[in-house]
């Protein structure tokens, strides 16, 4: 396959698992409607440095990744496609980065399609990539980062002092997308690589023209969110850094030093299995410049992984930056193993094709027995005899593309092939989506849409945090009041404006008992709805609409006297 058709093919699979898909999924509560309902009371009021979830002032973070998404809210509307598309796009530059290094350490042209297409189809980066969250968008921030350093250091004159300049802006809006791990990850990775190299000096000469790059970028910035939002920097900085580093709350669950190491294989599937052969073809891997390259991937797995175990509170998503490096390395490996005819052995081969025909006979079994009788309840409330037959068809293509890919004439058309194999999975996992095995309270925007004139008219409007940021969303309501357990609606900013939103079970209970209250719509667990509907003196409400573990129960003015 030529250099042109490898480049359209990528940009192609690109657009299948990446950007066509994103509005197929439902929206999943609370990071989609959290993200979605900042932005969009950005574009809403005018104000984008004023920072406001559901009504709530919130400080978890910096405005840059809200405001790309408060800019594709502009351009596509308040849906699912729109506040995803900025992670889409985010996770097309961080497979573009992965090209750029790829044919950096290399100077093999044709190795960056091979990069970019690795990236794309391993489920970490991709899963990321279709959310709407700050990960994809942070990731993009640090490879451009990371590029750029590289690029410097493989550089001298003017030209290294531009690559510094941009690695330094780029870690600037990483930092303004998620903080000081903006700087952190790139410093470490840089001083690890530089330290490997022996570049001694390097370690005390590169830094300043990329802090000053940073600067600038940040400063004015910076000036402005201070003056909209004087206690934001004094939060951020204090509460959402060197607090949760060392006391994780309820959002970052502690866990042990070895977490993040075990979840990196996990996010790497699709191309885990193939680490070892890689590592074996990085190990023949001849010329300077590959062994350089090879070390500057390595710091930057190692180096981010080594801090980020460090910290006491740990989630999946902050490995997110380091999947660049291993596409890279999973790359060249996997091409100079096959070049130096390190193959699978042919039973290996064989072994994993026959366990995908398997699987697609599983699948085709379900449409006639179902699979209640393994004691797995309904996975799709809607055509679950379609989605076995998409399973079935879909792990059957991948397992002939792959008998296809060992076909191929030299390394790079075989990796391409296979990196092709799992595309028509990866893009009908969105479709799969078991709506039916997911809690309500998950996914409820089904329930809301189908409630939304009630809960849109009401006096007063109640739900409980677990729910509150997507009664925001369906509703456009900036007064929703929380009631219970606060969580992240409680700031701790001691703000009269928000604390006065946040009531007690005890207080929302003499409301809807109250002949004065008008008309009142609770969003809450339907277990929780059973027991306040059972409360003496609760008169019998207007709506009282169950689905599964999720409710929304309404009162009527005249059922409220």
């Amino acid at each position: 396959m030529s250099l042109k058709r490898q480049a359209i093919w990528s940009v192609v699979v690109y657009l299948i698992v990446s950007v066509l898909v994103l509005g197929v999924r439902p929206i999943i509560q609370p990071d989609e409607p959290r993200y979605g309902i900042i932005a969009a009371e950005m574009v809403e009021s005018g104000e984008w440095f004023a920072l406001r979830m559901a009504g709530f002032h919130y400080y978890e973070k910096p405005p840059m990744g809200y405001w790309m998404i408060a800019a594709s809210i502009q351009l596509f509307g308040e849906n699912a496609f729109a506040i995803r598309l900025p992670s889409a796009i985010a996770a097309g530059l961080s497979a573009l980065a992965a090209w750029l290094i790829a044919v950096r350490i290399t100077g093999r042209r044709a190795l960056g399609p091979l990069a970019f297409i690795v990236q794309l189809t391993t489920i970490g980066p991709l899963i990321m990539g279709s959310v709407a969250n700050l990960d994809s968008m942070f990731s993009a921030w640090i490879a451009l980062c990371m590029i750029s350093f590289y690029a410097a250091c493989t550089t001298i004159g003017r030209a290294r002092i531009g690559w510094l300049a941009l690695a330094g802006a780029a870690s600037g809006f990483a930092f303004l997308t998620k903080g000081l791990l903006g700087f952190a990850i790139p410093a470490v990775a840089a001083v690890a690589f530089l330290a490997w190299e022996r570049r001694w000096l390097d370690i005390l000469r590169l830094p300043w023209i990329a802090l000053a790059a940073a600067s600038v970028i940040i400063a004015p910035i910076a000036v402005l969110l201070h003056r909209s939002e004087p206690g934001f920097w004094e939060y951020f900085i204090v509460v959402e850094h060197f607090r949760r580093f060392a006391n994780p709350d309820s959002n970052q669950h502690g866990e042990p030093w070895w977490f993040l190491i075990v979840l990196l294989p996990v996010g790497g599937v699709m191309w885990t299995l193939t680490w070892s052969r890689a590592i074996r073809g990085l190990s023949l891997a001849k010329g300077a410049n590959m062994r350089s390259g090879a070390r500057f991937a390595i710091a930057w797995i190692i180096a981010p992984l080594i801090l980020l175990s460090t910290s006491a509170g740990k989630v999946p998503s902050y490995i997110a930056p380091l999947f660049v490096p291993i596409a890279v390395l999973v790359t060249l490996g996997l091409v100079t193993a096959h070049e130096q005819l390190i193959m699978e052995p042919i039973i290996v081969r064989r072994i994993g094709r026959w366990i995908l025909r398997v699987l697609a006979l599983g699948a085709i079994a379900a449409i006639f027995t179902g699979t209640e009788w393994l004691g797995v309840p309904v996975i799709w409330t809607t055509s679950p005899t379609l989605h076995w037959i998409v399973i079935a068809l879909v792990l059957l293509l991948w397992a002939e593309l792959d008998r296809w890919s060992w076909r191929a004439a030299d390394a790079t058309t075989w990796l391409m092939r296979t990196a092709t194999a799992p595309v028509a999975l990866l893009a009908a996992i969105p479709f799969l989506f078991p709506d039916g095995y997911v809690l309500q309270t998950q996914i409820p925007m089904r329930a809301l849409e189908a409630n939304k004139k009630v809960l849109r008219e009401c006096s007063l409007l109640y739900s409980t945090a677990q729910l509150g940021h997507c009664v925001t969303w369906v509703t456009g309501r900036r007064d929703t009041l929380i009631f219970g357990y606060a969580s992240e609606f409680d700031n701790e900013l001691d703000l009269p404006q928000d604390d006065a939103r946040l009531v007690t079970r005890d207080e929302m209970i003499a409301r809807i008992r109250s002949s004065t209250a008008g008309s009142i719509a609770v969003v809450t667990s339907a277990h929780d709805a059973a027991a306040l509907v059972a409360t003496p003196g609760i008169p019998a409400p207007t709506t009282n609409d169950v689905r599964g573990d999720m409710a929304i129960v309404s009162w009527g003015e005249k059922q409220a006297k």
